[in-house]
């Protein structure tokens, strides 16, 4: 089995956890829960990302990505990124959007253990640093992914 395949198997499954955003200098911006639910199946990567922040309805974003050779890619009308295995435990995933050219995000993604993972965002405007991301998620044990396409 192919390294990203690995990868894949070892993160399907359902997250919870809570997304921290700070400003460059430290300050915590935002903070919120978040469920995640991700599948392999075939050559197709199915992720649905659930986002809870206090005293708003939950935002759900469903993204999909097609395995090509050792490259996870995703694209659809205006999100576009690759997933880059670096070893068996930490990948990289460089991604934007169609329609606002000017942001990119480098996320690292680190399994800390089949349980417990955290994953850190550096978000680019016009080519600058201007916040970063913390997210910490604990796999739900035997969680049921949703059947959805």
């Amino acid at each position: 089995m192919s390294q990203l395949r690995d990868v894949l198997n070892s993160v399907a499954g359902v997250w919870d956890g809570t997304y921290s955003h700070f400003a460059l200098d430290g300050t915590l911006l935002e903070k919120y829960a978040c469920h995640q639910e991700t599948r392999m199946d075939g050559d197709s990567w199915f992720e649905r990302v659930v986002y809870r922040r206090e005293d708003q309805p939950e935002e759900v974003l469903d993204f999909r990505a097609q395995i090509v050779g050792e490259n996870l890619l995703f694209e659809d009308d205006n999100f576009v990124g690759r997933t880059i295995p670096a070893t068996p435990q930490m990948f990289l995933f460089p991604y934007s959007w169609k329609d606002r050219p000017n942001l990119k995000i480098l996320e690292l993604v680190y399994l800390v253990n089949e349980n417990y993972r955290t994953r850190h965002w550096q978000h680019f405007e016009n080519d600058r640093l201007v916040k970063t991301s913390m997210i910490e998620e604990t796999r739900t044990p035997n969680g049921k992914v949703a059947i959805w396409r």
